[in-house]
């Protein structure tokens, strides 16, 4: 018998009891008959009688079950082993190919009865495709019914005549875009007469615009102090949780309001959560903080995956976590029903897990961040499993021959990228390895203290390390931030979204992208600056050039979060005026997206006034203080 066969046996019944469990790989599940048969209940119930539509729609659904697997980090079935981006880009064109868009012209159709709407009597077929076959609507049809349904009929009203606004806005937008030119030269100009001309003319206009308002949501006040964020947040969440109505923040000695101090709030409590100190009394994620101010942010590998709990934990520190990861679900879910977002790079594979789904070995840290050596001892583990897969005519003497070559591999430069090059016998010489966790170390088997690892138990101890940081030592943690999520709107309306959308719609945009002819769309030349002005042009040429962190602290600067909104730019409407105040400096008001924007004469000075801008964020602007 084979020494592994104790490992795979864990995993096995682990499998079959349905209780959380890491795989060696990602495999998709084939859909059982009772699931086939209850989607034709389902369809049944939505009147679609046995036909060939309804057998191609069961067909669509298999076909998606089996193609489109969203865990975060696998490769479609059927396609080979390739780049992160190629395989990014192959599963985007099957959902191109799956994504039909008839179908979801007539969601977007069914989603203008407002009546319907807000009613909650949109067609049954609506939900149960949504459901079942998201991958058949587009993006913005999902997102569209998850704002008109998940958060109850009071938002549901809301957003019904928001859209019917928004249309009726389009309508007189050159005409609105006319009067803001003829505001601006009679402000110029000092015509007292013309500018109450104007003021009168986009007053009839707003007032046509708004005609068929019902009312408005009701918003409550919250007013915390910066230097009690995380606990007077905490307490905030606990508090406003079940209620309905939008919550807007004022921060104590500061004069902004409005939607950008309530953003700035989100972004605020997200850089909490990332500071060292913050960590360091209460370890949330897997990231290392030695050696980095207290106040200093912890370095992770670019997304956040939380740090396992050891199995005999105290209860009160493991109630402790699972309220803070309670009260971030929470608080993105605020964010999120009143279009906010928390830019905390949260991990597609921890969404996995609140989701309720399983990861695989590839979801383990990577090399050369905080317990990256995991994924080294994982790609070994597939070159001994393909040894193994020879099976019983290879003969024992023969597999441990090879198992012994395997060990005598580089290993350091080759699967960890060190610039030493160690064997992998001589790697677990060197650091002593036994069955003991490298980052908690908590030992992963009785006498785990006692017990070395060598290349032939090797796979016994990558399962154990996985099983500890991908299953049991993080299932709190994803219930916790799941029941968050409950405390605001149902998580079953996030179904529909892939993981990337999921994270987009939390999170925000990681990777911020945007083109010359959406930057001249969404940021509008004001107060005497128009399209034309030198350095307005200098600024749509400099964000193109900038990097994603440069971006990431455009944005920071001027809208108070560091991340694009689902929408993109279109949800900020960036308003670029000139500098009055005698400041050679750039500044900022985040209550209304404003950049105040000095006359530079070229690129270089642009940049440096941006960069030193950055910088000085707290002064430049990224907040209103009182008196300033």
């Amino acid at each position: 018998m084979a020494p592994l066969c104790s490992a795979q046996l864990m995993a096995a019944y682990r499998e079959v009891c349905d209780v959380p469990r890491a795989a060696p790989t990602a495999v998709t599940p084939v859909p059982l008959p009772a699931h086939l048969n209850e989607i034709r209940d389902e369809l049944s119930c939505c009147g679609a009688v046995p036909t060939e539509f309804s057998e191609a729609l069961l067909l669509l659904w298999l076909l998606s079950c089996r193609m489109l697997r969203d865990d975060g980090c696998a490769q479609p079935e059927g396609v080979p082993p390739s780049t992160e981006s190629s395989t990014a880009e192959r599963m985007t064109h099957f959902r191109k190919l799956f994504m039909s868009s008839r179908l979801s012209a007539k969601l977007l159709q069914q989603l203008t009865d407002a009546l319907a709407v807000s009613s909650g009597a949109l067609p049954q077929w609506c939900r149960m495709l949504l459901r079942r076959c998201p991958a058949l609507f587009s993006e913005r049809a999902r997102s569209q019914f998850f704002r008109s349904s998940a958060f109850g009929v009071s938002r549901a009203l809301h957003w019904s005549q928001e859209q019917q606004v928004s249309a009726v806005r389009s309508a007189y937008a050159e005409e609105l875009a006319a009067l803001e030119r003829a505001k601006l030269e009679a402000e110029v100009g000092n015509d007292h007469q013309g500018l109450a001309e104007v003021v009168e003319q986009q007053t009839e206009i707003e007032d046509r615009v708004g005609r068929d308002r019902l009312g408005a949501l009701k918003s409550d006040i919250a007013r915390v102090h910066r230097d009690k964020l995380l606990s007077m947040a905490d307490r905030l969440m606990t508090v406003h949780a079940n209620s309905g109505s939008m919550l807007e923040i004022q921060f104590e000695g500061e004069s902004g309001f409005g939607t950008g101090v309530t953003q700035n709030f989100y972004s605020a409590v997200a850089n909490e959560l990332l500071k060292v100190g913050v960590n360091s009394a209460l370890p949330l994620w897997m990231a290392e903080t030695a050696g980095i101010d207290a106040d200093g942010f912890i370095s992770h590998p670019g997304s956040l995956f939380p740090r396992p709990l050891p199995p005999g934990a105290p209860a009160e520190r493991v109630a402790s976590v699972c309220a803070r990861f309670r009260f971030l679900g929470t608080l993105m879910a605020k964010a999120c029903r009143d279009s906010f977002i928390v830019p905390l790079p949260l991990s597609r594979h921890f969404l996995t897990l609140v989701r309720d789904g399983v990861l695989s070995y590839d979801a383990l840290p990577p090399p050369g961040s905080l317990g990256g050596v995991a994924s080294g001892y994982a790609a070994v583990c597939k070159r001994l499993a393909a040894i193994d897969a020879e099976g019983i005519a290879l003969g024992e003497q023969e597999r441990r021959q090879r198992y012994e070559k395997v060990a005598d591999t580089e290993f350091a430069r080759a699967f960890l990228g060190l610039g030493s090059p160690l064997t992998l016998r001589e790697w677990f010489a060197a650091g002593s390895v036994c069955f003991v966790c490298p980052v908690t170390e908590v030992a992963l088997c009785e006498g785990g203290e006692e017990r070395d690892v060598t290349v032939h138990n090797l796979q016994e101890y990558v399962h154990l390390l996985a099983q500890y940081w991908l299953a049991d030592g993080v299932h709190a943690q994803a219930q916790a931030f799941r029941q968050g999520l409950q405390n605001v709107f149902p998580p079953s309306t996030l179904e529909p979204f892939t993981l990337l959308e999921l994270q987009t719609l939390l999170c925000g945009t990681m990777s911020i992208e945007w083109s010359e002819a959406e930057l001249q769309r969404h940021l509008h030349p004001s107060g005497g600056y128009t399209k034309h002005s030198k350095v307005y042009q200098l600024l749509i040429d400099e964000l193109q050039r900038m990097a994603n962190s440069e971006r990431a602290n455009f944005l920071n600067f001027v809208t108070a979060c560091p991340h694009l909104p689902p929408v993109g730019l279109s949800m900020l409407e960036i308003e670029v005026l000139p500098q009055h105040n005698g400041s050679m400096l750039p500044t900022a008001q985040t209550c209304g997206n404003k950049l105040y924007l000095p006359e530079y004469d070229d690129a270089d000075a642009l940049r440096n006034g941006l960069v030193e801008a950055f910088a000085n964020a707290d002064f430049g602007g990224l907040h209103e203080r009182a008196g300033l």
